[in-house]
């Protein structure tokens, strides 16, 4: 009995272990959204959801963003759609606009993203 109580009392650390590992990280981006989105391509990140806006940043294919909401802004490709995000770059995050029509939100304006 002592055996069988030793074992599921170390199982038990294990599955604590195991959840405090699962744990979310308490960040920015995480507070931001609970998706993450990718770039379907190279593109940027702009100061406003026009493309002669300045450049804050150069986004690579498959790069991570969240999402917190989005504007009606200039047509890229036909889509209106803007999001405002947030990417790392080194050691800090960049806030800026990236266009619907590069990122894999499947619709736009995606479900469940308000408008800002």
């Amino acid at each position: 009995m002592k055996a069988v109580m030793k074992s599921a009392g170390m199982l038990g650390g294990l599955v604590t272990v195991g959840m405090l590992a699962l744990a979310p990280p308490s960040s920015a981006a995480s507070a931001a959204s609970d998706d993450v989105f990718y770039t379907t391509r190279s593109t940027k990140q702009y100061t406003c959801a026009k493309t002669t806006c300045q450049v804050k940043r150069n986004l690579f294919k498959g790069q991570p963003l969240s999402i917190d909401c989005y504007y009606v802004g200039q047509p890229v490709s036909g889509n209106s759609i803007w999001y405002s995000t947030t990417t790392w770059e080194g050691e800090y995050w960049v806030d800026g606009y990236t266009p619907g029509q590069h990122i894999n939100t499947g619709a736009d304006p995606r479900p469940g993203i308000s408008r800002c």
